[in-house]
C-alpha cells in the first residue's frame, strides 16, 4: 500500500498557495465591484435632470392590481410625454435607457417594465394574469397615471416588436389618451410572418453554408410552431446570420446596463430570466394575432419606423400593413442598414425621425392634425 503520509510542511505551503489564491480572487472581486459602483455614481451625476425645469422620477406603480417599475426623464416638462413599451415579452431596456438620453432634450420619456419584465419581475416574480389584453390595459391604466401625474391630456406611445402588440391594442381600446401612435419592428400577424423568417432564415444560413444552422433549424420544424422552443430555435438562429449590430446586441448592450444607476446586480440576473415565463405565458394567445382584424381604422396619427434589415418583424410585410391603415395622418418610415432593433441600436438616427415627424404632431393643439 502506497504511504499516504503527507509532510507538515507541504500541507502549510498548500494552504498558503491556496488563501493566496482565494486572496487574490477576493480583491480582484472587490476592485471590479468597485469600480462598478464608481462607474454607477459618475453615470448618475452624468444623467442627472434640472428639478427646476424637469423630471426625474422612479417609482411602482399599481396596474392591473400588480405594483409596476416605471422611470420617467425629460429635461422640459412640457415637451411631448412618450411612452415606450418594450418588447418581448418580458424585455426590459430600462437598464439600457441611457442610450435614450439625447431624447429627454425633446419628451419626457417614460421607461415602462411591464408585468413579468425588468424591475416589475424581481419584485413580483411571475404573474399569474400574464396575457396581451392585460398588459395593454395596463399601458392604458398608466397612461392616464402619467396624464395625471404631468398634467398632460394625451401622450405618445411608442411601441418595440412585442411592444406594437401592447401599444395598437392601447390606442385602438382608448384613442382620446394618444396623440400619436409610432411602431418600430412592428408585428402585423404572427401567422404571417413566422413562416417569412423560417424561409429566408433558411435561406441565409445555406448562402453562407452553415450546415450546422441548417440542421438545427430542419430538425426544430417548420411553422405553425407548436412550442415556443421552436420559435427560440428559429431566433437563434437567424440571429447567427444577422447583420452585425443584430447579432451582437447583448454584447453591445451589457457594458451600458451593467453601470446603469440603481441596478444592482441581483436586478439585472433576475430581468434576464423574465421573457421565459412571459413567452411561455403569452405563447398559445398570440399565434392567432393579427392586426389587420382590428386595427385598420385608427383614430390619431400613425407612424412605423422600421429598419430596412429587419429579419424578426419583417419590413415589407409591415409596409403591406401601413397601405391598408386609414388615419388622420400616416407615414412609414425606413432607416437603412440597421434591423429589427433600430430603435436601440441606431437611437440618434430613431431620435432625428421622431423630433422630425413624431413631436410637431403631439405639439399640435387638440384636435389639429397636419
Amino acid at each position: 500500500m502506497a504511504n499516504l503520509n503527507v509532510s507538515p510542511t507541504l500541507i502549510r505551503r498548500a494552504l498558503r498557495v491556496g488563501l493566496a489564491v482565494v486572496a487574490g480572487v477576493l480583491v480582484l472581486a472587490a476592485g471590479a465591484l468597485g469600480y462598478r459602483a464608481w462607474r454607477q455614481h459618475e453615470n448618475s451625476l452624468a444623467l442627472a435632470i434640472d428639478p427646476k425645469t424637469g423630471v426625474e422620477e422612479t417609482m411602482f406603480v399599481p396596474l392591473g392590481g400588480v405594483p409596476q417599475w416605471i422611470q420617467i426623464r425629460g429635461d422640459d416638462r412640457r415637451n411631448p410625454v412618450l411612452l415606450f413599451v418594450h418588447g418581448g415579452p418580458g424585455g426590459t431596456v430600462s437598464p439600457v435607457s441611457s442610450l435614450l438620453r439625447p431624447w429627454e432634450k425633446y419628451f419626457t420619456v417614460v421607461m415602462w417594465d411591464q408585468r413579468d419584465a425588468g424591475k416589475t419581475f424581481v419584485r413580483n416574480g411571475a404573474v399569474r394574469e400574464m396575457s396581451l389584453p392585460r398588459v395593454a390595459q395596463d399601458g392604458i391604466e398608466l397612461t392616464q397615471f402619467l396624464c395625471r401625474r404631468l398634467g398632460k391630456r394625451k401622450i405618445i406611445v411608442l411601441g418595440h416588436s412585442w411592444g406594437t402588440m401592447v401599444g395598437l391594442s392601447m390606442v385602438v381600446s382608448r384613442p382620446d389618451l394618444f396623440s400619436a401612435y409610432v411602431g418600430t419592428g412592428q408585428v402585423v400577424s404572427i401567422a404571417e410572418k413566422e413562416p417569412v423568417i423560417y424561409a429566408r432564415t433558411m435561406a441565409r444560413l445555406r448562402a453562407a453554408h452553415d450546415e450546422d444552422g441548417i440542421r438545427r433549424l430542419s430538425a426544430s420544424g417548420a411553422p405553425p410552431y407548436r412550442t415556443d422552443h421552436q420559435m427560440v430555435v428559429e431566433r437563434a438562429m437567424s440571429e447567427r446570420t444577422d447583420i452585425p449590430s443584430e447579432r451582437d446586441i447583448l454584447r453591445d448592450l451589457l457594458p451600458v446596463a451593467l453601470v446603469a444607476p440603481d441596478w444592482s446586480l441581483l436586478d439585472l440576473y433576475l430581468s434576464l430570466q423574465a421573457p421565459e415565463p412571459a413567452e411561455e405565458a403569452t405563447f398559445d394567445a398570440d399565434a392567432s394575432y393579427d392586426a389587420r382584424q382590428f386595427a385598420t381604422e385608427l383614430r390619431l396619427p400613425f407612424f412605423i419606423i422600421n429598419g430596412a434589415l429587419d429579419h424578426i418583424t419583417p419590413t415589407d410585410l409591415a409596409k403591406r400593413y401601413f397601405d391598408k391603415v386609414h388615419a388622420p395622418q400616416k407615414q412609414f418610415d425606413v432607416l437603412n442598414g440597421v434591423g429589427h432593433s433600430a430603435v436601440l441600436t441606431e437611437p440618434d438616427v430613431f431620435l432625428h425621425e421622431l423630433v422630425t415627424r413624431v413631436r410637431p404632431v403631439a405639439m399640435m393643439p387638440a384636435g389639429e392634425t397636419k
